[in-house]
């Protein structure tokens, strides 16, 4: 992935690639161009499909993770602590629903739901086919708080109390339900 940048970058990332690999051609020197761009689609496929996806399944998974484990075999990548597990998230993820969580980080994953890099990443077939009818079934299971009688929210849930000065640098136009939390597309 691009390291640090949230689901949405790492999707438009993805398409990006994927356009430029279709509009270039080997003759004329691109060949050395698109070998660069088939391995780094693999290797951020991968790694968006394997670290930023999370469904029921996974959650189990990570809801027991050990601690501080440190090699090549680590079953817990990024030493998440399975305590960092917001309470909401058991409540909102649907047994057959799935989605690609906001962003991975070392000791952090950062759970909501963000629905321009979750339609981004069916858009530009970086969700398999199997995520895709996963981030379709979430939407539908969870209308009333993705969408409710409002266009589609940017991201779910809106960070509250603190957290979102922490989160977003106290920066006041990431308020609770403000556009980038919470908020409504317009």
């Amino acid at each position: 992935g691009i390291y640090g940048y949230p689901i949405e970058i790492q999707a438009l990332f993805f398409m990006a690639l994927r356009c430029a690999r279709r509009l270039l051609r080997a003759e004329g020197g691109g060949e050395g161009f698109i070998g660069m761009i088939d391995k780094r689609l693999r290797a951020l496929r991968y790694h968006l499909r394997n670290y930023f996806w999370l469904d029921f399944q996974k959650l189990n998974n990570i809801y027991r993770y050990k601690m501080e484990e440190y090699s090549h075999t680590a079953v817990n990548k990024f030493n998440v602590n399975p305590e960092s597990i917001p309470d909401w998230i058991f409540d909102f993820m649907p047994t057959n629903g799935g989605y690609f969580i906001g962003n991975v980080s070392p000791a952090r994953m950062d759970f909501r739901w963000f629905a321009l890099g979750n339609c981004m990443a069916i858009l530009s077939s970086l969700a398999t086919s199997e995520q895709s009818k996963a981030i379709m079934d979430l939407i539908e299971e969870r209308w009333e708080e993705l969408v409710g009688e409002m266009p589609l929210k940017v991201s779910y849930p809106a960070l509250e109390s603190h957290e979102w000065r922490i989160v977003t640098g106290c920066d006041p136009k990431n308020t609770r339900w403000s556009y980038h939390n919470g908020g409504s597309w317009p």
